[in-house]
């Protein structure tokens, strides 16, 4: 029975994976600043030196083996390209190759561990993540170092295949023409996730975090999913759904928690009050919902329509750009 339970969790893990690769495979930030922190050892000694030390400390293998697998499967990506035939669309041949890429990467003990290595949110401060994620790295054992070599090169790929999909990397492929990949994107479905895309749902929700002044603000959150994303979601998989949104660096000092219990507890309310809740919002005003509550919802609708734009408009001056270059 513990077994199943286990692959029941595993298999939710990269469904999760799988929807919101998007925004986690992004970690160009991490290679600069493991970049910058390679520099400044290799400038204090020469390169051989560098590299006949790095069995003695984790720390700067792990530096040489991040920074020598950057970007390494392009030429890989290359000959996707070169092999297409005629009716194959490049965007979906990547999109099916990403996919089964994270099945593979979800599936090994070093994904778990990696997904604690997180954004900072101040520039200026240091950020350690990375330094607590190899230290249980065993880089005396060959077949571990195996392993590390074939995760770092999957982080890799998805990564360098994510940031074409999203257009975060448009020089990498030269002088391959991207016209095909670029209307073959327009193509490509995310799996159904039935919830609102994360990076705009977290800008949103701390956009109004002023107006989250009771936990049951939740409730709010649930409905708007419901409503506006036909989202599925009970009243538990919410819950555990917003505290995985709380874990987001953006969200780190947000003052109202989602503990198990809120949307129950909202939808009772004093008396019965919180019933509301279980009706449409535009019956709301005539059903005697909080005055925060409607308030809330026009907010975070509000700010969800203005990030949408501005991500239009970002995308459109991407796009002109591309022209410009003959794209």
């Amino acid at each position: 029975m513990q077994t199943s339970r286990l692959s029941v969790d595993a298999k939710n893990r990269v469904d999760e994976i799988q929807a919101r690769a998007d925004a986690i495979f992004d970690y160009e930030w991490l290679f600069q600043l493991l970049w910058d922190e390679f520099r400044k050892n290799t400038a204090k000694q020469r390169l051989n030196e560098f590299c006949d030390d790095l069995q003695q400390e984790k720390e700067r293998r792990f530096l040489w083996t991040f920074v020598e697998s950057h970007r390494s499967s392009l030429s890989e990506i290359k000959d996707i390209y070169n092999g297409l035939f005629e009716d194959d669309d490049f965007g979906i041949l990547l999109y099916e190759e990403r996919t089964k890429l994270i099945d593979e990467f979800a599936s090994m003990h070093l994904s778990t561990r990696w997904s604690h290595i997180y954004r900072p949110q101040d520039k200026n401060k240091p950020n350690d993540s990375w330094k607590r994620f190899v230290q249980n790295l065993d880089f005396d054992d060959e077949r571990e170092v195996k392993k590390i070599e074939r995760f770092m090169y999957l982080l890799d790929k998805i990564c360098l295949i994510t940031d074409l999909l999203t257009s975060r990397d448009t020089d990498s492929l030269g002088e391959i023409s991207l016209v095909n990949y670029r209307r073959a994107r327009l193509n490509l479905k995310a799996p159904q996730t039935n919830e609102p895309p994360r990076e705009t749902l977290i800008k949103a929700i701390k956009q109004c975090e002023e107006l989250f002044k009771f936990q049951t603000a939740w409730a709010v959150v649930r409905v708007l999913c419901t409503e506006d994303f036909g989202s599925n979601m009970n009243k538990s998989e919410f819950e555990r759904y917003a505290q995985d949104l709380l874990k987001d660096p953006q969200l780190a000092d947000f003052k109202q928690g989602c503990p198990n219990g809120t949307i129950q507890s909202a939808e009772t309310g004093k008396n019965g009050s919180g019933k509301f809740f279980l009706l449409h919002s535009s019956q709301w005003p005539i059903n005697d919902g909080y005055t925060w509550a409607i308030d809330l919802m026009a907010k975070l609708r509000q700010a969800i329509r203005i990030i949408e734009i501005e991500q239009k408009a970002e995308e459109q001056k991407r796009l002109y750009k591309l022209s410009e270059k003959g794209f």
